[in-house]
């Protein structure tokens, strides 16, 4: 485990050292991602001050996609690389057990997607004028829903690993963009039944919360019920994910389908 830690630190100091070149075309695109989406939804606002709150509240969803994004891309589209390349069933023969390998590699993305979204929300706020996180427990909104977005990706994961199919990553690839409608949807154009199905799921719940705290200006104390909701969907994602991998990973080493070939 200690080698383990060794291996992913050095390629996290790694990152950061190549941050300033390495991640440029990656802020690009996901900007101009961002302006498509922006401009298509301020097409249909008149004024200024409502542009800017809808400037805020797509931001909002996108920096919860964007979590979204990194977490299905550091396991389950890396497993789905390892898999490809045929080195997913030497990881089993490592000391450190699958999981354990693949937690850590998580929590080391997790803090390279961090690094990356406050350079990006800077960006953003800088271009449009705008204050996107103005209650300081959006961090803590955000910390939460972690465990349910890396208990996604591995309940993906799992999935994905009984599939034979080499197009397996090609629909993770779909999902990923998928994912990104439904969580620019204002909610209040949703019907109360829709916003109550999607309050069971961390990362729309997640989205919900942010937007009352930084856009509708609901202190936290208000929201005791939809605070306590996310983090027990958020914990039962990550436990539930992390189950479905392991039986997943059991019957693929037992009926011999760890690799593609």
């Amino acid at each position: 485990m200690k080698y383990l830690w060794e291996a992913e630190l050095r390629r996290f100091v790694k990152f950061i050292k190549n941050m300033p070149t390495a991640n440029l075309p990656f802020l690009i695109f996901l900007y101009i991602l961002f302006w498509l989406i922006n401009f298509s939804s301020t097409l249909v606002i008149g004024n200024v001050e409502s542009s800017r709150s809808l400037t805020a509240a797509n931001m909002l969803g996108y920096v919860v996609w964007f979590f979204a994004m990194f977490s299905i891309s550091s396991i389950a589209q890396n497993m789905e690389d390892e898999r490809m390349q045929g080195t997913f069933e030497h990881l089993h023969l490592s000391s450190v057990d699958i999981k354990s390998i693949f937690l850590v590699r998580a929590l080391i993305h997790a803090l390279e997607s961090i690094l990356i979204i406050v350079i990006f929300v800077l960006i953003v706020g800088l271009i449009h004028r705008v204050v996107v996180f103005t209650n300081i427990y959006s961090l803590l909104v955000l910390l939460i829903l972690l465990p349910g977005l890396y208990g996604f990706a591995f309940f993906l994961a799992g999935l994905v690993l009984m599939m034979r199919s080499k197009e397996a990553k090609n629909w993770l690839a779909i999902l990923i963009y998928v994912l990104l409608v439904p969580l620019l949807i204002p909610e209040r154009i949703l019907s109360p039944a829709v916003r109550e199905i999607f309050s069971y799921f961390p990362m729309f719940q997640s989205v919900m919360m942010l937007r009352k705290l930084n856009i509708d200006k609901i202190p936290l104390n208000l929201m005791e019920v939809d605070f306590v909701k996310l983090v027990i969907t958020s914990i039962l994602f990550f436990v539930i994910g992390l189950l479905i991998f392991d039986i997943a990973d059991k019957k693929a080493k037992k009926k011999g389908i760890l690799g593609m070939y």
